[in-house]
C-alpha cells in the first residue's frame, strides 16, 4: 500500500488550524506532528517550574507561559521549511510582547521536561532549534525518571555551554536575576 504524501502546510495555515484542533500539534518545517499527553509527574514537575520562574518573573517586564504557548521560530527572511512552532513545556520572555495572540519568538528561558514520547527530540532536534533563537540564555532539560537536568546557557561570548546536573544544583537564570533549584523543580515528584 501506497502512503500519501502529505502537502506542506505554511505558517499561516497551520496557525489557522492548530486554534480549532483539539489536540496539541507542533510545526517542523511544514509538516505536522500530533503530541502525547504528560503523566502526573511530567505535569507536577512542569507545574513546579512555571511557579518558580513566575515568582522570579514578578516585578519585571516579563512573561511566564507553561505547556500551552507556542514557540516560534524563525524569520521573514525564512522559508517556511526552515520554520518551527514548538510547545515548550514552560518558557519565559522579557521584553516587549510579540505582536501575536498565539505565540512568542524571543525567549529567554526554555525547558522541556523528558518523556519517553518527547526525549530524542528534546535532546537532538530542539537542542539545534532552541540554540539558533538570539534572545535564548538558558535551556533546561529535566528528567522525569531521576533528579538531573541538562543545564545549556550562553556564555558572554555567545558561545553555548552544557552541563549535566544531578542530585541537587543550583541553576542561574539571569534573565530573571534568579536561581532555580532542584527542591523548586522536584518537590513533591518523588515522594
Amino acid at each position: 500500500m501506497v502512503r500519501p504524501v502529505l502537502k506542506p502546510l505554511s505558517v499561516e495555515e497551520y496557525l489557522e488550524t492548530e486554534v480549532q484542533s483539539p489536540v496539541k500539534r507542533e510545526y517542523v518545517g511544514g509538516q505536522v506532528y500530533a503530541m502525547a499527553g504528560a503523566s502526573q509527574r511530567h505535569s507536577l514537575i512542569t507545574l513546579n517550574i512555571a511557579v518558580a520562574l513566575r515568582r522570579m518573573a514578578e516585578g519585571r517586564p516579563c512573561r511566564v507561559h507553561m505547556a500551552e504557548m507556542k514557540l516560534f521560530i524563525g524569520g521573514p527572511k525564512i522559508s517556511d521549511s526552515e520554520k518551527a512552532l514548538y510547545y515548550p513545556d514552560v518558557l519565559a520572555v522579557c521584553g516587549r510582547p510579540v505582536p501575536h495572540d498565539y505565540y512568542e519568538s524571543e525567549p529567554c528561558i526554555l525547558v522541556e521536561v523528558l518523556s519517553p514520547s518527547t526525549r530524542s527530540v528534546d535532546l537532538r532536534e530542539k537542542v539545534l532549534a532552541y540554540q539558533s533563537i538570539p534572545s535564548l540564555q538558558t535551556y533546561l532539560i529535566v528528567d522525569t525518571e531521576t533528579m538531573a537536568v541538562r543545564h545549556l546557557w550562553r556564555n558572554a561570548e555567545g558561545r553555548w555551554q552544557q552541563q549535566d546536573l544531578t542530585g541537587s544544583a543550583d541553576i542561574p537564570l539571569p534573565c530573571l536575576e534568579g536561581t532555580l533549584t532542584f527542591a523548586d523543580i522536584y518537590q513533591g515528584a518523588f515522594s
